[in-house]
Parts: C-alpha cells; structure tokens; sequence
C-alpha cells in the first residue's frame, strides 16, 4: 500500500508525541516508536517559536507551550506500520477530556479511523 499523508498542526503533534511516549512495548517496539516521534517531533525553531518547555513532575516530562502562538501544519508520509502505531497510541489510550482534546483529536480519529483511511 502507498503512504498515508497526515497532516499535523503543534499540537497534534505534541499530543502525538506524548502518547507515543507512553505506550509500554518491548524494545523492537519502543524504537519504531521512537521513529515517529522522531518524525513528528517539533524543528528547534518551531520551540522557540512556541516557547515550548519541558517541566518534569513526579519523574514524568510534560511539554507546555504559549497556545497563543503557532506554527503552519505540516504533511507527514507514513508507512502502514507508522499508521498503526498511532492508531493503537489513540485507541487505547483513556485519559482524554472530551472538551480539552476534542479540537485536536476529533480531525485525526476521523482521518485515521474513517472508513475511507484503508484506500488512502
């Protein structure tokens, strides 16, 4: 199958990050994550543009960043193994807010869940 073209606003890809980032996998898996989130991470000049900083609280990092700001979106090839780790990321994670997440998560559940996302 060819490549699926996602694209990604900031905080899509933050949020993607950190869930990448969460999953618990054995080391095979733990580096093709790591490889999308290499991928999808933020440029130095898109952290300095939204002042991203990383806060460790209880031994875990969460990133913060000025929401006042932002960065163009961005086009991302991924592969099938690519898709579906995000996939997996999203569907079995259960700490979502419905109202906080929804403007970021909504877009890509439907992109990357719709029935039209097989054909690509």
């Amino acid at each position: 199958m060819k490549p699926m073209k996602l694209t990604l606003d900031h905080t899509q890809r933050l949020n993607l990050h950190a869930l990448l980032g969460a999953q618990r996998a054995d080391v095979g898996s733990i580096r093709a994550i790591w490889a999308v989130q290499d991928k999808i991470a933020l440029d130095a000049e898109e952290e300095k543009t939204l002042a991203v900083t990383r806060e460790i609280t209880n031994g875990l990092e969460r990133v913060v960043w000025n929401p006042a700001v932002s960065v163009a979106a961005r086009e991302f090839e991924l592969v099938d193994a690519e898709v579906a780790r995000l996939k997996a990321a999203l569907a079995t994670w259960d700490s979502y807010a419905a109202g906080a997440d929804r403007r970021w998560l909504e877009p890509l559940l439907d992109v990357l869940f719709s029935s039209g996302s097989a054909e690509r």
